[in-house]
């Protein structure tokens, strides 16, 4: 009988734990994607501001980027207390930063995510629309672009 109860405690203490696991994992997976997503989106900006000079929200292409980085921005914010979250998502965000999202930058940029205020964007409705491209390019020019002149 006593046998049993020490092999019920070590099942009962693994079940316990791979349940545990399993959500941090989930949530590991959902907040890299969610960097990886605004990593990506940042990039096509970058690229675009390089180009013009500016991001325009009336197009595209600047447009959906800017959604998916507001995403990602409210993301972020609603996870500002839990570390493990802000890890990976700088872990996504450098595993899609092809050089420019670098390990040695990822931090100034979440940084600056994380003080912004002018990402008011959702899908349904763009407010603010100046100070979201503000904000926009603050995050650009922290991952080092600069207007083409």
């Amino acid at each position: 009988m006593k046998k049993f109860s020490i092999i019920m405690l070590c099942v009962a203490s693994l079940a316990f734990a791979g349940c545990g696991s399993t959500g941090f994992t989930s949530s590991d997976s959902a907040a890299k994607a969610s960097g990886r997503n605004t990593a990506n989106a940042l990039l096509s900006l970058y690229n675009s501001y390089k180009a013009t000079g500016t991001v325009s929200l009336s197009n595209a292409n600047d447009l959906t980027s800017a959604l998916v980085v507001a995403t990602g921005y409210t993301n972020l914010r609603n996870n500002k207390a839990n570390s493990d979250y802000q890890k990976s998502f700088a872990a996504g965000m450098v595993s899609a930063g092809t050089s420019l999202i670098t390990s040695a930058n990822v931090n100034s940029i979440i940084n600056t995510m994380n003080s912004l205020t002018g990402l008011n964007v959702n899908a349904a409705n763009i407010s603010n629309s100046v100070g979201t491209a503000t904000a926009i390019i603050q995050l650009l020019q922290a991952m080092g672009a600069s207007p083409a002149q």
